[in-house]
């Protein structure tokens, strides 16, 4: 089996950028909203490249992941187990643990050359269009369950459920075979689709395990599903996605900013 390198992991999302300003300067213009720690899986496919497009602001392009265990991958689809969310104060906020969906399409701006991930909806159980004005409010359910014993890695299994309003379902299980993940840092800076100058930075924390990636040869799992029947997600999920990969992303923990 592959080992991933650092410089892979980071490319997994597509959303890494470095900063180009020092530390001291970069901490003036910030503001500090919160940080978060969570449990996360993330599956990245390929689909119809019109279809993904369609969801991203002018003069945005699609750039599809150029490298990495997604290599090709147009749409990323994280699950989220927020296990502890906390206002700039340290305190629980937003009810403190819940879970929600996001999908991302990586893009590129063809007069600036700037890459970056747009975020372009979020399902979850709150209220509201979020900060990023895209979220959707849906039932989220998690089922998950871990097998192992002394030194072994182990097996595990994982069903979600999201469920909107009209009753459309975004479903996922898998069962797989663990190994000792990878541990990075790194920082996102994630835009939104409806207001593309506004974006968040991310600075994470996390360990990471690559179970499945068709680039990277890399295949510990043993069976998976994903099941879209939500009407606005239609064309994205029309049959003819492909899967390229599916991590797994035990802890990450983050610390939001605003420019």
């Amino acid at each position: 089996m592959r080992r991933l390198t650092s410089f892979s992991v980071l490319f997994i999302f597509g959303m890494i950028s470095v900063c180009s300003v020092t530390l001291t300067a970069s901490a003036r213009a910030e503001i500090f909203v919160g940080s978060n720690a969570d449990n996360r899986i993330t599956v990245g496919l390929r689909v119809g490249q019109a279809a993904s497009q369609a969801w991203l602001p002018a003069p945005w392009q699609v750039e599809p992941l150029q490298r990495g265990p997604f290599k090709g991958a147009n749409l990323l689809v994280t699950f989220i187990d927020r296990l502890l969310n906390q206002d700039p104060e340290g305190k629980p906020a937003g009810g403190g643990t819940f879970r929600l969906a996001a999908l991302y399409v990586p893009a590129k701006h063809p007069q600036t050359g700037e890459s970056a991930p747009f975020i372009i909806r979020i399902f979850g159980p709150h209220e509201g269009s979020g900060p990023y004005k895209n979220s959707v409010q849906a039932t989220v359910r998690r089922q998950a369950t871990l097998r192992g014993a002394n030194f072994e890695p182990g097996a595990g299994s994982e069903l979600w459920e999201v469920r909107d309003s009209a009753g459309g379902i975004l479903e996922f299980r898998m069962d797989y075979q663990r190994a000792v993940p990878v541990r990075t840092k790194g920082e996102a800076r994630p835009h939104s689709n409806v207001d593309p100058t506004f974006f968040r930075m991310y600075r994470y924390d996390q360990v990471m395990d690559v179970v499945k990636s068709i680039p990277e040869g890399i295949d510990r799992v043993q069976s998976y599903q994903l099941r879209v029947t939500m009407s606005e997600l239609r064309k994205l999920f029309d049959g003819t996605e492909q899967l390229v990969g599916i991590a797994m992303i035990p802890w990450y923990g983050r610390q939001t900013f605003l420019p």
